[in-house]
């Protein structure tokens, strides 16, 4: 049967007002060629106000659809209850916390539509802000609070774009070989960096940045000052996820996270498993490989449908050219109760699902023990409520006792 349309753009939305001037300005700025497509949002249970925003602003899109499901059926079941509603002879499923390139549906869709072997495209994701590079100077060692002001508003440095640092909770210890990527929250525009140190800095002591060296000697709070040309030589995007994979412990992760987007990330090539973030497939083949499983909620079930869609023979694929930029764990705070509880259970129903019973015991026993070490209830109750999900075959949720 024809398909009223190509493709069927499917949002979950759960409480995300926030970002929907990002997600649908960069829709306005989208390249469409001759594709027919159609926007699916699902609302999820939201009460910020978040829908009636969205019809307000952007409900003159033609291409607009805002579907109820009804209250929040998580990541899973939203992005089925989407799909139920979708026309489109291929289904794509976007984070609402997205901005995506101009060029990203065309070159999504036409990656599809040369590779008749591919059942699912991964685009490419980096972090939805670009960056500007900050190293350190020392022979010894640079202590500076957690903190830094980026044009008079503070933003606390982020872990996990530090290298080689010892992070506190109270503190960052940076050594000769530190390098911090500071986020340009506000764009590439003239900006000002405003740093903390926490102990008195000696002779030959500096932080460099966008080719300038700022001496620390006598300075607790020093500033680094930048004009607009300075960052756009400078500025760099860092990946994501360029395409998913499980590894040997069966703990998901995106490749090349963190690292620099370069001419590596720049070439097609086979993964084992897709980011929900965005990814493509034919709504027949979604429908073939039994859909998302809705007892994972959400966390998983994107690594689950990509272990089932190849074993219809399918193969999964990175499309360099499709850009999508994201805030990452935006509708869920990474390492919060909820996150801990989710991960925990669904990797372990997802070693049920396609490992084997043995390996589950296994990991069940092992993330039971880390959780009582570490006195975490919810990773605890995750592993029990996998138990029970494996047993009685249906969703369970500590969060809903």
């Amino acid at each position: 049967m024809d398909s009223k349309y190509d493709v069927s753009i499917i949002i979950i939305n759960y409480n995300g007002k926030r970002y929907i001037d990002n997600l649908f300005s960069s829709f306005q700025q989208m390249k469409k060629g001759d594709i027919r497509y159609e926007i699916i949002v699902v609302n999820n249970g939201s009460d910020d106000g978040s829908i009636r925003y969205l019809r307000n602003k952007y409900g003159s899109m033609q291409q607009l659809k805002i579907v109820e499901a009804g209250g929040n059926l998580g990541y899973a079941g939203g992005n089925n209850f989407g799909a139920e509603q979708a026309t489109g002879r291929y289904l794509i499923f976007l984070n609402n916390d997205t901005s995506v390139g101009e060029d990203w549906l065309v070159n999504l869709y036409g990656f599809m539509k040369e590779r008749p072997f591919c059942g699912m495209a991964n685009a490419k994701l980096v972090f939805f802000y670009d960056f500007i590079s900050m190293k350190v100077k020392t022979s010894d060692k640079i202590i500076l609070a957690p903190f830094i002001k980026i044009n008079g508003r503070e933003h606390k440095i982020d872990n996990k774009f530090c290298k080689n640092v010892l992070y506190e909770s109270d503190r960052i210890v940076c050594f000769g070989n530190t390098e911090i990527a500071i986020p340009l929250l506000d764009g590439v525009r003239e900006s000002e960096l405003e740093l903390c140190c926490l102990e008195e800095c000696g002779q030959g002591n500096a932080i460099v940045c966008c080719g300038k060296e700022i001496l620390l000697e006598g300075s607790q709070q020093p500033v680094i000052s930048m004009n607009r040309s300075e960052i756009e030589r400078n500025k760099y995007s860092l990946i994501q996820n360029a395409g998913s994979g499980i590894n040997e412990n069966y703990d998901g992760y995106d490749i090349g996270f963190c690292e620099r987007d370069s001419e590596k990330y720049c070439s097609a090539y086979e993964v084992a498993s897709g980011c929900g973030a965005s990814i493509i497939m034919l709504k027949e083949d979604f429908e073939k490989c039994g859909k998302f499983d809705e007892k994972f909620f959400m966390y998983y079930e994107d690594a689950d449908l990509s272990y089932r869609l190849r074993k219809l023979g399918k193969s999964i694929w990175f499309c360099p050219e499709a850009v999508v930029r994201h805030i990452h764990t935006g509708s869920s705070e990474e390492w919060s109760p909820f996150f801990c509880y989710q991960v925990s259970r669904n990797k372990l129903l997802f070693i049920r699902k396609n490992i084997s019973f043995f390996k589950f015991v296994v990991y069940f026993l092992r993330q039971l023990r880390d959780a009582a070490k570490s006195k975490n209830k919810y990773q605890r109750w995750g592993c029990i409520d996998a138990v029970k999900i494996g047993v009685l075959g249906k969703k369970v949720s500590f969060f809903d006792h």
